[in-house]
Protein backbone atom coordinates (compact mmCIF):
# COMPACT_ATOMS: atom_id res chain seq x y z
CA UNK A 1 0.00 0.00 0.00
CA UNK A 2 2.50 2.38 0.48
CA UNK A 3 5.01 1.55 -2.21
CA UNK A 4 0.94 2.30 -4.33
CA UNK A 5 1.11 5.77 -2.54
CA UNK A 6 4.62 6.41 -3.17
CA UNK A 7 4.17 5.65 -7.22
CA UNK A 8 0.90 7.52 -7.16
CA UNK A 9 2.57 10.27 -5.86
CA UNK A 10 5.84 10.40 -7.86
CA UNK A 11 3.10 10.31 -11.03
CA UNK A 12 1.72 13.06 -9.83
CA UNK A 13 4.40 15.06 -9.53
CA UNK A 14 5.58 14.16 -13.26
CA UNK A 15 2.56 15.42 -14.13
CA UNK A 16 2.50 18.79 -12.59
CA UNK A 17 5.65 19.19 -14.12
CA UNK A 18 4.57 18.74 -17.68
CA UNK A 19 1.93 20.76 -17.46
CA UNK A 20 3.78 23.68 -15.94
CA UNK A 21 6.85 23.38 -18.86
CA UNK A 22 3.74 22.89 -21.19
CA UNK A 23 2.33 25.88 -20.16
CA UNK A 24 5.64 27.78 -19.83
CA UNK A 25 6.86 26.80 -23.36
CA UNK A 26 3.11 28.39 -24.65
CA UNK A 27 3.16 31.74 -22.59
CA UNK A 28 7.06 32.29 -23.86
CA UNK A 29 5.58 32.55 -27.14
CA UNK A 30 2.82 34.89 -26.14
CA UNK A 31 5.69 36.96 -24.27
CA UNK A 32 8.23 37.96 -27.00
CA UNK A 33 7.27 39.45 -29.82
CA UNK A 34 7.29 37.12 -32.94
CA UNK A 35 9.10 37.39 -35.96
CA UNK A 36 7.37 38.16 -39.78
CA UNK A 37 9.80 37.84 -42.32
CA UNK A 38 8.89 39.99 -45.86
CA UNK A 39 10.96 40.40 -48.94
CA UNK A 40 9.49 43.40 -50.44
CA UNK A 41 10.07 47.08 -48.94
CA UNK A 42 7.86 48.15 -46.34
CA UNK A 43 5.82 51.02 -48.64
CA UNK A 44 4.70 47.88 -51.00
CA UNK A 45 1.32 46.85 -51.07
CA UNK A 46 2.42 43.39 -49.85
CA UNK A 47 4.32 44.12 -46.41
CA UNK A 48 1.50 46.76 -45.83
CA UNK A 49 -0.94 43.91 -46.41
CA UNK A 50 1.11 41.86 -43.72
CA UNK A 51 0.93 44.74 -41.68
CA UNK A 52 -2.51 44.78 -41.03
CA UNK A 53 -3.13 41.14 -40.66
CA UNK A 54 -1.11 40.89 -37.63
CA UNK A 55 -2.18 44.17 -36.30
CA UNK A 56 -5.60 42.28 -36.81
CA UNK A 57 -3.88 38.93 -35.11
CA UNK A 58 -3.03 41.10 -32.49
CA UNK A 59 -6.31 42.66 -31.88
CA UNK A 60 -8.67 39.49 -32.56
CA UNK A 61 -6.31 37.13 -30.17
CA UNK A 62 -6.18 39.92 -27.23
CA UNK A 63 -2.58 40.35 -27.68
CA UNK A 64 -1.78 36.61 -27.61
CA UNK A 65 0.12 36.31 -30.81
CA UNK A 66 2.13 39.37 -31.41
CA UNK A 67 4.19 39.59 -34.90
CA UNK A 68 6.10 41.70 -35.40
CA UNK A 69 7.18 42.24 -39.61
CA UNK A 70 10.64 42.66 -40.68
CA UNK A 71 10.19 43.82 -44.31
CA UNK A 72 12.65 44.52 -47.06
CA UNK A 73 14.53 41.08 -46.95
CA UNK A 74 16.18 42.88 -43.58
CA UNK A 75 16.63 39.24 -41.79
CA UNK A 76 17.89 37.00 -44.69
CA UNK A 77 17.32 35.85 -48.30
CA UNK A 78 13.55 34.73 -48.75
CA UNK A 79 15.23 31.28 -49.27
CA UNK A 80 16.89 31.31 -46.27
CA UNK A 81 14.09 32.17 -44.55
CA UNK A 82 12.09 29.19 -44.86
CA UNK A 83 15.23 27.14 -42.79
CA UNK A 84 14.78 29.63 -40.42
CA UNK A 85 11.31 29.34 -40.22
CA UNK A 86 11.89 25.38 -38.79
CA UNK A 87 14.84 26.28 -37.07
CA UNK A 88 12.09 28.77 -35.04
CA UNK A 89 14.64 31.78 -35.52
CA UNK A 90 12.42 33.79 -37.71
CA UNK A 91 8.35 32.41 -36.85
CA UNK A 92 6.99 33.22 -39.82
CA UNK A 93 7.37 34.25 -43.82
CA UNK A 94 5.89 35.08 -46.63
CA UNK A 95 8.09 33.70 -49.15
CA UNK A 96 8.62 31.73 -52.50
CA UNK A 97 8.69 28.15 -51.99
CA UNK A 98 11.71 26.14 -53.27
CA UNK A 99 12.91 22.58 -53.80
CA UNK A 100 15.97 22.72 -51.78
CA UNK A 101 14.00 22.13 -48.62
CA UNK A 102 12.02 19.50 -50.23
CA UNK A 103 11.68 18.31 -54.00
CA UNK A 104 8.44 19.02 -55.17
CA UNK A 105 7.82 22.58 -52.85
CA UNK A 106 8.52 24.44 -56.33
CA UNK A 107 5.65 22.76 -58.18
CA UNK A 108 4.55 26.66 -58.05
CA UNK A 109 7.16 27.20 -60.86
CA UNK A 110 5.09 24.98 -63.55
CA UNK A 111 4.23 27.52 -66.00
CA UNK A 112 0.46 27.96 -67.30
CA UNK A 113 -0.78 27.52 -63.75
CA UNK A 114 -2.87 30.83 -64.13
CA UNK A 115 -2.35 33.01 -67.37
CA UNK A 116 -5.27 34.87 -66.83
CA UNK A 117 -3.82 36.88 -63.84
CA UNK A 118 -5.57 37.82 -60.64
CA UNK A 119 -8.76 35.88 -61.08
CA UNK A 120 -7.36 32.56 -62.09
CA UNK A 121 -4.88 33.25 -59.48
CA UNK A 122 -7.17 33.53 -56.51
CA UNK A 123 -8.93 30.41 -57.43
CA UNK A 124 -5.69 28.45 -57.83
CA UNK A 125 -3.35 29.92 -55.13
CA UNK A 126 -5.85 31.85 -52.53
CA UNK A 127 -8.13 29.48 -52.26
CA UNK A 128 -7.59 26.98 -49.08
CA UNK A 129 -9.48 24.43 -50.52
CA UNK A 130 -7.69 24.18 -54.52
CA UNK A 131 -5.78 21.14 -55.09
CA UNK A 132 -2.47 23.14 -55.49
CA UNK A 133 -3.09 24.80 -51.77
CA UNK A 134 -3.80 20.95 -50.73
CA UNK A 135 -0.48 20.08 -52.12
CA UNK A 136 1.46 22.91 -50.86
CA UNK A 137 0.23 21.77 -46.94
CA UNK A 138 0.92 17.86 -47.69
CA UNK A 139 4.77 19.45 -49.06
CA UNK A 140 4.97 21.86 -46.03
CA UNK A 141 3.98 18.91 -43.41
CA UNK A 142 6.58 16.94 -44.94
CA UNK A 143 9.32 19.91 -44.75
CA UNK A 144 9.04 20.47 -41.35
CA UNK A 145 6.63 23.78 -41.07
CA UNK A 146 3.60 24.24 -41.69
CA UNK A 147 1.56 26.54 -45.12
CA UNK A 148 -0.74 28.92 -44.47
CA UNK A 149 -1.75 29.33 -47.97
CA UNK A 150 -0.86 31.87 -50.57
CA UNK A 151 -0.43 35.58 -50.02
CA UNK A 152 -0.93 38.94 -52.63
CA UNK A 153 2.09 38.59 -54.89
CA UNK A 154 2.45 40.88 -58.31
CA UNK A 155 1.93 38.98 -61.34
CA UNK A 156 4.45 38.98 -63.83
CA UNK A 157 5.88 39.13 -67.46
CA UNK A 158 8.58 40.16 -69.56
CA UNK A 159 10.32 43.12 -70.02
CA UNK A 160 11.87 43.57 -73.64
CA UNK A 161 14.14 45.87 -75.04
CA UNK A 162 13.04 45.25 -78.57
CA UNK A 163 8.97 44.07 -79.63
CA UNK A 164 9.04 40.97 -81.60
CA UNK A 165 6.59 40.45 -84.37
CA UNK A 166 5.48 37.22 -82.92
CA UNK A 167 5.19 38.15 -79.20
CA UNK A 168 2.50 36.25 -78.95
CA UNK A 169 3.08 32.86 -80.17
CA UNK A 170 5.90 30.26 -79.49
CA UNK A 171 7.63 30.58 -82.53
CA UNK A 172 11.31 31.22 -82.48
CA UNK A 173 11.93 34.75 -81.45
CA UNK A 174 15.87 35.04 -82.16
CA UNK A 175 15.65 37.44 -78.10
CA UNK A 176 18.04 36.72 -75.34
CA UNK A 177 15.73 36.30 -72.39
CA UNK A 178 16.93 36.10 -68.85
CA UNK A 179 15.58 33.43 -66.80
CA UNK A 180 16.13 32.34 -62.64
CA UNK A 181 17.68 29.13 -62.06
CA UNK A 182 14.84 27.02 -62.30
CA UNK A 183 14.85 24.67 -64.91
CA UNK A 184 11.06 24.43 -65.16
CA UNK A 185 10.91 28.32 -66.15
CA UNK A 186 13.62 28.31 -68.38
CA UNK A 187 11.76 25.64 -70.48
CA UNK A 188 8.93 27.69 -70.39
CA UNK A 189 10.64 30.55 -72.04
CA UNK A 190 12.63 28.24 -74.06
CA UNK A 191 8.91 26.45 -75.51
CA UNK A 192 7.58 30.24 -75.88
CA UNK A 193 10.72 30.76 -78.24
CA UNK A 194 13.11 32.78 -76.12
CA UNK A 195 16.98 32.29 -76.05
CA UNK A 196 17.84 31.83 -72.80
CA UNK A 197 20.13 33.32 -70.08
CA UNK A 198 20.80 32.61 -66.57
CA UNK A 199 21.94 35.08 -64.94
CA UNK A 200 21.53 36.69 -60.97
CA UNK A 201 18.65 39.53 -60.52
CA UNK A 202 20.86 42.16 -59.60
CA UNK A 203 22.26 41.68 -62.72
CA UNK A 204 19.35 42.33 -65.37
CA UNK A 205 18.85 45.52 -65.82
CA UNK A 206 22.45 46.43 -66.68
CA UNK A 207 22.63 43.59 -69.04
CA UNK A 208 19.71 45.04 -70.67
CA UNK A 209 21.36 48.34 -70.70
CA UNK A 210 24.89 47.27 -71.92
CA UNK A 211 22.84 44.86 -74.68
CA UNK A 212 24.37 41.53 -73.17
CA UNK A 213 20.59 40.25 -73.05
CA UNK A 214 17.08 41.60 -74.79
CA UNK A 215 15.20 40.86 -71.63
CA UNK A 216 14.04 39.13 -68.71
CA UNK A 217 11.43 36.89 -67.37
CA UNK A 218 9.42 37.04 -64.26
CA UNK A 219 8.80 40.67 -63.69
CA UNK A 220 6.15 42.74 -62.33
CA UNK A 221 5.03 45.58 -64.30
CA UNK A 222 5.60 47.68 -61.15
CA UNK A 223 9.38 47.04 -61.08
CA UNK A 224 9.42 47.28 -64.84
CA UNK A 225 8.42 51.22 -64.85
CA UNK A 226 10.36 51.81 -61.56
CA UNK A 227 13.35 50.36 -62.72
CA UNK A 228 13.16 49.34 -66.53
CA UNK A 229 10.90 52.05 -68.21
CA UNK A 230 13.97 53.89 -69.96
CA UNK A 231 15.67 50.65 -71.26
CA UNK A 232 13.12 48.55 -72.70
CA UNK A 233 10.26 48.43 -75.42
CA UNK A 234 8.02 45.83 -74.30
CA UNK A 235 5.99 44.69 -71.11
CA UNK A 236 4.68 41.47 -71.81
CA UNK A 237 1.96 40.83 -69.75
CA UNK A 238 2.37 37.48 -70.12
CA UNK A 239 1.59 35.61 -66.20
CA UNK A 240 2.78 32.65 -67.82
CA UNK A 241 5.37 32.26 -65.21
CA UNK A 242 3.25 33.05 -61.72
CA UNK A 243 5.03 31.54 -59.19
CA UNK A 244 2.96 32.65 -55.90
CA UNK A 245 4.13 34.29 -52.76
CA UNK A 246 3.54 31.81 -49.40
CA UNK A 247 3.06 32.12 -46.27
CA UNK A 248 4.37 29.78 -43.65
CA UNK A 249 4.52 29.43 -39.78
CA UNK A 250 7.02 27.07 -37.29
CA UNK A 251 5.46 24.15 -36.49
CA UNK A 252 5.94 23.84 -32.45
CA UNK A 253 4.63 27.90 -32.79
CA UNK A 254 1.65 27.08 -34.69
CA UNK A 255 0.68 23.79 -32.92
CA UNK A 256 1.09 26.20 -29.09
CA UNK A 257 -1.52 28.99 -30.29
CA UNK A 258 -4.69 26.21 -30.17
CA UNK A 259 -7.35 25.68 -32.01
CA UNK A 260 -8.92 28.50 -30.99
CA UNK A 261 -5.97 30.86 -32.00
CA UNK A 262 -5.22 28.90 -35.08
CA UNK A 263 -8.91 29.67 -36.42
CA UNK A 264 -8.63 33.29 -35.89
CA UNK A 265 -5.06 33.06 -37.75
CA UNK A 266 -6.83 31.80 -40.83
CA UNK A 267 -9.99 33.72 -40.28
CA UNK A 268 -7.81 36.78 -40.61
CA UNK A 269 -5.93 35.74 -43.69
CA UNK A 270 -8.97 34.71 -45.69
CA UNK A 271 -10.06 38.53 -44.19
CA UNK A 272 -6.71 40.86 -45.75
CA UNK A 273 -6.67 39.08 -48.92
CA UNK A 274 -10.24 39.82 -49.80
CA UNK A 275 -9.48 43.46 -48.70
CA UNK A 276 -5.54 43.44 -50.62
CA UNK A 277 -6.64 41.27 -53.75
CA UNK A 278 -8.26 44.19 -55.43
CA UNK A 279 -5.57 45.94 -54.47
CA UNK A 280 -3.18 44.00 -55.99
CA UNK A 281 -5.12 44.70 -58.91
CA UNK A 282 -5.13 48.32 -59.21
CA UNK A 283 -1.58 48.53 -58.75
CA UNK A 284 -0.61 46.27 -61.53
CA UNK A 285 -3.03 48.10 -63.61
CA UNK A 286 -1.87 51.40 -62.63
CA UNK A 287 1.69 50.73 -63.41
CA UNK A 288 0.63 48.75 -66.98
CA UNK A 289 -1.18 52.30 -67.64
CA UNK A 290 2.28 54.35 -66.96
CA UNK A 291 4.63 51.67 -68.54
CA UNK A 292 1.67 52.69 -71.84
CA UNK A 293 2.29 56.34 -71.63
CA UNK A 294 5.98 55.97 -71.47
CA UNK A 295 6.25 54.52 -74.54
CA UNK A 296 6.66 51.18 -73.89
CA UNK A 297 4.38 49.16 -75.44
CA UNK A 298 2.39 46.65 -73.14
CA UNK A 299 1.00 43.07 -74.93
CA UNK A 300 -1.93 42.13 -73.13
CA UNK A 301 -4.05 38.83 -73.41
CA UNK A 302 -7.36 37.96 -74.56
CA UNK A 303 -9.61 34.96 -71.65
CA UNK A 304 -8.90 32.77 -75.24
CA UNK A 305 -5.46 33.59 -76.10
CA UNK A 306 -4.40 32.81 -72.45
CA UNK A 307 -6.14 29.69 -72.36
CA UNK A 308 -4.75 28.49 -76.25
CA UNK A 309 -0.82 29.47 -75.06
CA UNK A 310 -1.39 27.80 -71.62
CA UNK A 311 -2.42 24.57 -72.96
CA UNK A 312 0.46 24.56 -75.87
CA UNK A 313 3.60 25.67 -73.20
CA UNK A 314 1.49 23.29 -69.83
CA UNK A 315 1.65 20.47 -73.08
CA UNK A 316 5.34 20.91 -74.30
CA UNK A 317 6.63 21.80 -70.78
CA UNK A 318 4.62 19.74 -67.83
CA UNK A 319 5.93 16.21 -68.99
CA UNK A 320 9.15 16.98 -68.43
CA UNK A 321 8.45 17.09 -65.05
CA UNK A 322 6.28 14.06 -64.54
CA UNK A 323 9.50 12.20 -62.46
CA UNK A 324 9.40 14.89 -59.91
CA UNK A 325 6.06 16.01 -59.22
CA UNK A 326 4.35 12.17 -60.01
CA UNK A 327 1.84 11.93 -63.21
CA UNK A 328 -1.02 11.79 -61.45
CA UNK A 329 -0.12 15.44 -59.44
CA UNK A 330 -0.16 16.46 -62.85
CA UNK A 331 -3.28 15.41 -63.62
CA UNK A 332 -4.76 17.22 -60.90
CA UNK A 333 -3.32 20.60 -61.35
CA UNK A 334 -4.33 20.30 -65.35
CA UNK A 335 -7.51 19.30 -64.29
CA UNK A 336 -7.89 22.26 -61.62
CA UNK A 337 -6.25 24.43 -64.37
CA UNK A 338 -9.09 23.65 -67.15
CA UNK A 339 -11.75 24.18 -64.59
CA UNK A 340 -10.57 27.33 -63.21
CA UNK A 341 -10.94 29.21 -67.18
CA UNK A 342 -13.87 27.24 -67.81
CA UNK A 343 -15.76 29.28 -64.52
CA UNK A 344 -14.16 32.82 -65.44
CA UNK A 345 -14.81 32.21 -68.66
CA UNK A 346 -18.47 31.11 -67.96
CA UNK A 347 -18.38 27.86 -70.10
Amino acid sequence: MRNTRRIVGIISVIVVAFVVLTLNCDSAYAKRRLKFYAPYPADSYTSQALEELTKMIKEKTNGEIDFKVFPSGQLCTYEDSIEEVRAGTIDASFTWLTKRYHPKLDIGNLPGLCTNGFPEYELMFLDPESPFCKLIEQYSKEAGFVSLGGWVDPRIGFILSKVPQNVKDNTKKNVSLRVPAMPSVRDMASEMGYNTVTMDYAEVFSAIQTGQIDGASNIPAEDAYLQARDMIKCFDANNMGSTPGWLIINKDLWESFGEKNRAIVQECIAFQLEKWVPVARTVEEKYEKLLAEHGVTVIKYSPEECMKRSAEVRAKVWPKYADVYGSDTLKILEAAVVANQKKLSGK
